[in-house]
């Protein structure tokens, strides 16, 4: 398996309930998912016509979550949109349904936990779907509302003109586009455009006229070089890390200089362009959050900690395919203790409007 295939077998979270899990680290997530409520509430009752969705079916609402994780974070999204969905029947005088969720992720990633976990009092049925939501996961027009979090930042692959030693987007010393030359950026840019493209096509299959698709992910401001953002930072700090280690002879320059983290931060013009070209959907939502609005001081060293616990529960999987399991506290101890030195760096840096909000509804 080559390394530009890797990437789409590594990327599921840290799976189990242990305390390195996801389950147990993704609360920085969970508080993010909360601040889209509000806004997936009103979409469900002004956009989504669900008496006559569901009349014109069998009685039952389908609702898809892609790249759901191992929980709990898309247990508390499923309820909240199926209360916004009885609120609205009920509004409407109409019989409540029978709701059916598909929990939807890579084959690899832990569904024995996501099952584990699923509340017992739930008011709906559940059924896992493994598969790339780049490509086809449910039947034609089988489902009424598609939602996806914090997933398809994840690109299908690491462009592979980056893993290119021939190549000028060549990405050798840094793990990321961020600081890096603009071929880098531009093989980024264009793989998530690709991306994208498949991902709106299948949806466009297996979303109902009049559904919704509700996509939360990294976003950036049109013409915000990415190295203004925190993130960046952490990126910068990694590629420092590794090579620290390189020169201890913990790994390889080769594995050092081909890995790269297959994360894209879009502008909304970038998704827009994407989905008048699909010309499927119409946009009901297109903007740019703060994923922090709810921290409401400055940053301190114990949020950088949390944070990068956070990390390594999400990014753990693509360290260990490609350093080995032996190296993984190595690498997140010295980045931790790193980037708690670049708290205050971190606090000045800009993170306002760096989560893309976005609304489609099948035509």
């Amino acid at each position: 398996m080559g390394k530009v295939e890797i990437v789409r077998n590594s990327l599921p979270m840290s799976g189990g309930d242990g305390p390195n899990s996801y389950s147990k680290n993704s609360h920085l997530q969970r508080r993010t998912t909360s601040l889209l409520k509000e806004k997936i509430d009103k979409l469900i009752l002004e956009k989504l016509n669900a008496k006559t969705l569901i009349s014109s079916d069998s009685n039952t609402f389908r609702i898809a979550d892609l790249g759901c994780a191992t929980g709990p974070n898309t247990f508390f999204l499923v309820d909240d949109i199926i209360k916004s969905i009885e609120t609205s029947l009920r509004k409407s005088n109409s019989s409540k349904p029978e709701f059916l969720v598909f929990f939807n992720d890579l084959p690899q990633n832990d569904f024995n936990t996501l099952f584990t976990f699923l509340p017992q009092d739930r008011s709906y049925f559940a059924v896992g779907v493994p598969g790339s939501f780049y490509g086809r996961v449910l039947p034609q027009s089988s489902v009424h509302i598609v939602v996806t979090v914090g997933a398809t930042h994840w690109l299908s692959s690491v462009p592979k003109e980056v893993l290119d030693k021939s190549s000028k987007a060549w990405n050798k010393g840094k793990v990321h586009y961020s600081n890096a030359a603009e071929e880098v950026l531009k093989a980024y840019r264009d793989q998530f455009g690709r991306d994208m493209e498949k991902f709106l096509e299948a949806r466009a299959k297996e979303i109902v006229s009049g559904g919704l698709l509700v996509v939360g992910m990294c976003g950036i401001p049109k013409g915000m070089p990415f190295s203004n953002l925190t993130d960046s930072i952490m990126y910068t700090s990694m590629a420092d890390v590794l090579t620290q280690m390189h020169s201890e002879g913990l790994i390889s320059e080769e594995q050092v200089d081909t890995f790269n983290i297959p994360i894209y931060s879009a502008s909304p013009e970038e998704v827009t362009v994407l989905v008048e070209k699909n010309g499927c959907f119409t946009v009901e939502s297109m903007e740019l959050m703060d994923p922090t609005a709810w921290l409401k001081r400055p940053m301190n060293v114990e949020d950088v900690r949390h944070w990068m616990v956070c990390i390594k529960a999400t990014m753990g999987s693509l360290f260990i395919n490609h350093f080995g399991e032996h190296l993984l506290n190595d690498v997140f101890d010295r980045l931790t203790v790193k980037l708690v030195g670049l708290t205050e760096k971190i606090e000045s840096s800009y993170r306002e409007k760096v989560m893309l909000f976005f609304a489609l509804q099948r035509k």
